[in-house]
């Protein structure tokens, strides 16, 4: 019987979970010739209203470059994000960037895009949680916009993967595709193990499906320049501040009041639900205050948050604790929020990426979570740091507050779990880089 080029990855990939390539000082998996050139191509970047979304961009092609200096990477957004594509243009000027919906009605593959699958070694669909399907809504087209491609490079024996993806619905009759598409993987690694357990439950037949960060934590973009400006402007002093990040469920300034499948028109539960949740955020502050004597900055991690942040939190503090905040009300790009989340003592929030990017700065952070939000959060438990993962709705203002306030009494141990937090997520990173590699090498 011969073997197809398909069959042999599928067996490299087998072996590899059993046995992780040694990397050598150079980078390059041991074992693997040095004369061929692979192509990445990558498709990231989900918004440019989210500096979330941003960041799992620039840190997964800062994880390629440094693991697989030799590779040419090709970036592709379906749509343009001018915001990421600045940021990437400063700081990855070798990485091509390709635009490009993978079918149009009657329209296949084709232009740039169909030029870069041609030259790819390997397709990766970078970090989020894009393949779901009842989450947040019952929308066939966007999960076949995601599906499509991977039959593509089944037929046309391209290898592929997942990096850093969280999985928490497949209604019917969903479970039978993605099981089908995806235990054709070359690997799938999750972000939290919650999501590793939910994809063997369901019989996905991967030959890797194993625990892998959120591309975002390989961020190191910086813009000093803005950020030390915005820093003098505000008044905030380094090491001397606490970012808070909220999250709310409001719609996106542009929706009319419509909302969309993450951010609906709030129902009146919803609202409540908002009242109690940023009250308890509200008690930390005072708490942060008072205990501490420092500031506070209310940093947006989604641009409609500066909005809601002012008329939602910092307009409903008292007066003497109001002379303590800052509520930015003018959106940023990751690099400028790196610049001034690497000034800050500690960070508190209800999203997990401006939390990703504090701890890949050595910052200690405090998650308070959505369960509506799905698994994702579960990462800061795998990371090693528990004490520092809550509920919003279900754990107490004071049980919060408490981890925060214990990170500022004992700062020293608190920036010694964070670093070895990121020692783990290093550790993960080598190694699922190593297999990316040797699958772009054959």
């Amino acid at each position: 019987m011969n073997t197809t080029r398909r069959d042999f990855l599928k067996l490299s990939t087998l072996a590899a979970t059993i046995q992780i390539p040694r990397l050598e000082k150079s980078g390059r998996v041991s074992g693997v010739s040095s004369a061929k050139t692979p192509t990445i191509l990558l498709r990231s970047s989900w918004n440019d209203n989210n500096i979330g979304d941003i960041g799992h961009t620039p840190g997964t092609l800062r994880l390629l470059e440094r693991h697989i200096p030799d590779a040419q990477i090709i970036l592709w957004h379906a749509q343009p994000r001018p915001v990421t594509e600045a940021l990437i243009a400063r700081n990855f000027p070798k990485v091509k960037i390709v635009h490009g919906a993978f079918f149009n009605q009657d329209e296949g593959l084709q232009g740039e895009l169909k030029t870069a699958f041609g030259q790819a070694d390997i397709y990766i669909h970078n970090s989020g949680m894009s393949m779901n399907y009842g989450l947040f809504n019952y929308e066939w087209t966007g999960t076949m916009a995601n599906l499509a491609p991977f039959y593509y490079c089944i037929e046309n024996n391209i290898p592929f993967g997942l990096y850093g993806q969280s999985f928490d619905k497949f209604a019917p009759p969903s479970l039978s595709l993605y099981r089908d598409v995806l235990s054709r993987a070359s690997f799938i690694y999750c972000r939290d193990t919650e999501s590793v357990k939910f994809l063997k439950e369901n019989k996905f037949k991967t030959p890797i499906i194993e625990f892998g960060p959120d591309g975002c934590f390989g961020i190191d973009v910086r813009d000093e320049a803005r950020g030390l400006a915005y820093l003098r402007q505000a008044g905030l002093e380094e090491g001397r501040f606490l970012v808070v990040v909220i999250r709310t469920n409001t719609p996106h300034l542009n929706a009319a009041g419509k909302g969309d499948m993450m951010n609906p028109a709030p129902t009146p539960e919803q609202q409540e639900q908002d009242a109690l949740r940023l009250g308890k955020v509200r008690e930390l502050i005072n708490s942060w205050v008072t205990t501490t004597g420092m500031n506070v900055l209310i940093a947006p991690e989604a641009l409609k948050e500066t909005k809601y942040a002012r008329t939602m939190l910092y307009d409903k503090l008292d007066e003497r604790i109001k002379a303590k905040v800052v509520c930015r009300e003018t959106f940023w790009s990751a690099d400028e929020a790196m610049s001034v989340y690497a000034r800050a003592h500690t960070m508190f929030g209800m999203e997990p990426h401006s939390l990703i990017m504090g701890l890949a700065l050595g910052v200690p952070v405090v998650h308070a979570r959505s369960l509506k939000h799905g698994r994702k959060g579960w990462m800061f438990r795998d990371i090693g740091v528990p004490e520092w993962l809550f509920e919003i709705d279900q754990d107490s203002s004071s049980d919060i507050t408490g981890a925060v306030l214990s990170i500022y009494k004992d700062y020293k141990t608190a920036k010694v779990k964070a670093q070895k937090a990121m020692d783990v997520v290093k550790s993960r990173q080598k190694e699922t880089m190593a297999i990316v590699q040797k699958l772009a090498m054959v």
